[in-house]
């Protein structure tokens, strides 16, 4: 091989490495995406199952995400900082959370969770589980702004990358 081609693919390589360092800055909402997908469409099959009347609900939560996955792909190719699809699903899921949250506590519970057992114990994991929800939609948020304005680890991490490869 000659020398120009072995600098040529090791330029390919770092710049390679680079794209997937940037991609990677949003691994964790991606992974939290799949999650809250899966969460959302179990709950929707849920629902099927027993005739339940709400289940537009998770159906609306489902094609909310889908522009944000989509959003999420398309990263890989153009990197970008700001990304208002997975912002915005992420306030829907946070919104409905909360509602959800608050009618855990009203008779609305039966039509929500027609599958849960009526009692304390049922009430109680589905109080644990929509406030773990929020607490994560929150952090997600946060996360999303500190990539948006470059204040994450990972972009410091790229930057002395960046810096020792002299590009």
């Amino acid at each position: 091989m000659k020398d120009a081609d072995k600098k040529a693919l090791d330029l390919d390589r770092k710049k390679l490495s680079l794209k997937t360092m940037y991609f990677n800055r949003y691994l964790f909402v991606r992974y939290l995406s799949a999650g809250f997908f899966f969460i959302n469409l179990y709950w929707l099959i849920a629902l099927f199952l027993v005739q339940g009347k709400t289940i537009f609900i998770p159906a609306l939560l489902i094609l909310g995400i889908l522009p944000a996955v989509f959003e999420q792909a398309k990263l890989y190719s153009t990197p970008k900082n700001v990304t208002p699809r997975t912002t915005g699903y992420y306030w829907l899921q946070l919104i409905v959370n909360v509602g959800l949250l608050l009618a855990t506590f009203t008779p609305l519970f039966h039509r929500l969770f027609p599958f849960m057992k009526q009692g304390i114990n049922g009430r109680a994991f589905i109080v644990a589980a929509l406030l773990i929800g929020c607490f994560l939609c929150l952090w997600i948020q946060h996360r999303l702004r500190d990539i948006s304005s470059n204040h994450d680890k990972h972009y410091q991490r790229i930057k002395q990358y960046e810096k020792s490869l002299y590009l």
